[in-house]
């Protein structure tokens, strides 16, 4: 989530207009057309963005969940094109039309209580979030001690407890004082993070083949399906379906498209069609990287003779990659905790605006390192996003219904606000009915957790229009409804407001060939695993997690020189 935390995170709900015009963060102003963006910006936001700690977790739980290889690929296809029309067809169009965040447009649409209730529950979701990955930074540092695993619902040693403790406080300091660093630090570790994703894959390949074949498994196929992706869960259980994982792949990213989050970020796009652009990310880590994840966890767990079940992060990507693996645990967590902290934060600090904004991010942070502590914030992680994500769904479900059905039944959008009322009654019913249903659905033994949102989201879009009607609410004839709501299609400029220049990216600079190239080398080395049989790629992968570590470090000089290059400005 790193990629846009800047952006997202200076989308709070309590500057004045006259604020926001010196700030240039528009928190209560319509996007004008001198700070919309150009598509560029929302394909590397995208493309860096879902490449974190969570794929680390997500990856080897869906091995464990017992998902078979093909149920596996064409769930993940399937689900992440439903994800991306999500962000196309729904998110896109209202976060441009009204160039809103979700923020101000909820608290326009449905009034205070409303809006308070889905900040809380916002801010709980990203403080999970945030808990679950400083516990997989910590394992990265447990692995380097004789800390054992922590994979239950509580933690069995108070050495972990300490690590997690001190890891917490670090990452609570950096939020609350070097975001911004921090933010430029995760697009650097972006290019690094993908590219360690496929070589654990690249490398775990020949590997898992060659244990395959002493098990009479003579193709790759029969090596995935017998070791990888079973269709059995540890206990010689069914696994989950196909239907499963497309609905996790579609849901898992519910709060940003079909929740309506990301606004906040697509109301700087110049056009509707940029919501496509999440592709690159769905593609990136939430395809390859599960995939690349789910190889590498079952391959440590067949080479350290241990059940996936009870191996954290750590340990898995210790024994693939060596050192660079512990790195890559702790920057991915780091890179997903700091900006969901300070997300949560900002959802707090709208709920609890009688304190101060430091007060409460410091509150948050304790809070959620107490979290860290407990190994059930990532070993449960699917299980806690799925009920947050089932509460916030009808949310996403009423601005939808309001932008796109509202106006065929004859009333704008923000119907409340133009009425004078304080509260929005169709909302918070149709909030209580959508949670409701959600709740019907998980005592169902036929719906599995990851589904429930479908129909949650679904019954929300279709009882809030209804609702609307019956309750009386005037129907309006002969008017533009969204211009009537938001304004007009391109918002007026600030007063003295000029367009913020961007700079152009330098790829002519060293650096950055530097930077590239040590990318490329650390991949195409990977390959060599390849040569010579498994038994040669099992005794490679030593080299190769020793060979790996200067290339790293020169990657990371060379593109951090590179983006300090880059944004300096010329010299005319």
């Amino acid at each position: 989530m790193s990629s846009q935390a800047s952006t997202f995170a200076s989308t709070d709900t309590g500057v004045a207009t006259a604020e926001v015009g010196e700030s240039g963060e528009f928190e209560r102003q319509r996007i004008p057309a001198s700070r919309q963006l150009s598509g560029k910006y929302f394909l590397g936001a995208y493309s860096g963005e879902h490449v974190a700690g969570t794929e680390f977790v997500i990856g080897a739980a869906l091995v464990s969940l017992g998902v078979s290889t093909s149920d596996l690929i064409w769930g993940l296809i399937l689900g992440n094109l439903m994800a991306v029309l999500s962000w196309a067809w729904v998110c896109s169009p209202v976060a441009t039309r009204s160039r809103m965040t979700v923020y101000w447009y909820l608290a326009r649409l449905a009034g205070k209580k409303v809006s308070y209730l889905y900040n809380l529950i916002n801010g709980i979701f990203y403080a999970v979030v945030a808990g679950a990955m400083i516990t997989v930074s910590a394992s990265a540092f447990r692995a380097m001690t004789d800390i054992p695993p922590q994979t239950g619902l509580y933690p069995t040693s108070v050495s972990f407890v300490m690590l997690a403790l001190g890891v917490g406080a670090f990452t609570v300091f950096l939020t609350l004082k070097g975001f911004k660093l921090i933010a430029n630090f995760s697009t650097v570790c972006a290019p690094w993070m993908a590219t360690m994703f496929l070589v654990s894959g690249i490398l775990s390949v020949p590997i898992v083949t060659h244990l395959g074949d002493q098990q009479g498994l003579g193709s790759l196929g029969a090596v995935l399906d017998g070791l990888v992706w079973t269709g059995q869960t540890p206990d010689g259980e069914a696994g989950i379906s196909i239907w499963v994982i497309a609905a996790w792949a579609w849901g898992v990213n519910l709060p940003m498209h079909l929740g309506m989050s990301d606004m906040s970020i697509l109301r700087f796009a110049r056009k509707s069609s940029y919501g496509y652009f999440s592709a690159a990310g769905m593609c990136i880590g939430h395809f390859m990287a599960w995939v690349c994840a789910g190889i590498m966890g079952a391959t440590a767990a067949l080479l350290l003779k241990e059940q996936l079940i009870g191996l954290d992060p750590g340990a898995i990507a210790y024994r693939i990659l060596g050192a660079m693996g512990l790195v890559a645990v702790v920057v991915a967590g780091w890179t997903t905790s700091i900006p969901s902290l300070y997300r949560a934060g900002l959802a707090f600090q709208s709920v609890f605006h009688r304190h101060k904004p430091f007060n409460v991010s410091l509150t948050v942070g304790a809070a959620t390192t107490v979290i860290a502590c407990f190994p059930f914030a990532f070993t449960s992680l699917l299980d806690v996003m799925s009920y947050l994500i089932m509460a916030m769904a009808p949310i996403g479900a009423i601005i939808a219904a309001e932008h796109f059905v509202l106006p065929r039944l004859g009333i704008r959008p923000l119907w409340r606000e133009h009425r004078g009322l304080d509260d929005n009654r169709p909302a918070i019913l149709t909030w209580v009915a959508g949670v409701a249903v959600g709740l019907l659905m998980i005592g169902l033994p036929q719906v599995h957790l990851f589904t429930v949102f479908i129909p949650v989201w679904l019954t929300s879009f279709v009882v809030y229009p209804l609702l609307c009607r019956a309750m009386g609410v005037k129907t309006e004839a002969g008017i533009d409804y969204h211009e009537a709501a938001y304004g007009p299609v391109d918002p007026p400029e600030l007063p003295g407001a000029t367009a913020q220049p961007h700079p152009p990216v330098n790829r002519r600079d060293p650096w950055y060939f530097l930077a590239f190239g040590c990318l490329m080398v650390i991949l195409l080395a990977s390959f060599w695993a390849w040569i010579g049989g498994g038994a040669g790629a099992i005794d490679y992968v030593e080299t190769y997690q020793w060979l790996i570590v200067p290339l790293t470090g020169l990657y990371f000089v060379s593109a951090t020189l590179w983006m300090k290059n880059r944004r300096e400005p010329r010299a005319a």
